[in-house]
C-alpha cells in the first residue's frame, strides 16, 4: 500500500513538474524517479525489502544531486528535499549503528523522508512561487 500511495504522489510531482514547474522540478522528478527505479532494481538483486548497502548509496547520490540543483535554483523546494534526504541518509546509518534496531520502523523512518522530499517537489511543481516585482 505504502508503495503505491508513494508512486502515485510521485506521478502527480513529475505531472506538475511537467506540466507546471521549470527546469528545476523537471531534474529534480527525473531525480526521484531514477532514485526509485535504482532503489526498486537494488530490493530485487538483494530479495529483501531493504536493499542493503545499496540503499544508502542511492540516498547519497539522491542528496549530492539535491545539493547541486539547490545551488543554483531560485526555488526553495530543493533545500527542503536536502532536508528530509540528509535525514533519510542519517536512517541508512542508524541502521549500522544501532544493529537491533527494528525493520518495521527503520523502513518507516525512510519511507516517511522519500514521502517528504517527493512531497516538497510536487508542493514545488504545482504551487511555484510568484514572480518578484521590483
Amino acid at each position: 500500500m505504502t508503495l503505491v500511495a508513494f508512486a502515485v504522489l510521485l506521478v502527480v510531482a513529475a505531472i506538475g513538474a511537467l506540466v507546471r514547474g521549470g527546469e528545476v522540478e523537471r531534474r529534480g522528478a527525473a531525480l526521484f524517479i531514477s532514485a526509485w527505479l535504482a532503489s526498486l532494481f537494488a530490493q530485487w538483486l538483494s530479495g529483501e525489502t531493504s536493499p542493503g548497502l545499496w540503499l544508502p548509496i542511492i540516498d547519497a547520490t539522491v542528496l549530492c544531486a539535491l545539493i547541486g540543483l539547490t545551488w543554483r535554483s531560485p526555488r526553495p523546494w530543493p533545500v527542503y528535499a536536502c532536508g528530509f534526504q540528509m535525514l533519510a541518509l542519517a536512517g541508512d546509518v542508524a541502521k549500522w549503528v544501532e544493529t537491533g534496531l527494528d525493520v518495521r520502523v527503520h523502513l518507516s523512518f525512510l519511507a516517511i523522508m522519500a514521502f517528504g522530499a517527493v512531497g516538497v517537489l510536487a508542493i514545488g511543481a504545482w504551487f511555484p512561487p510568484k514572480p518578484r516585482h521590483r
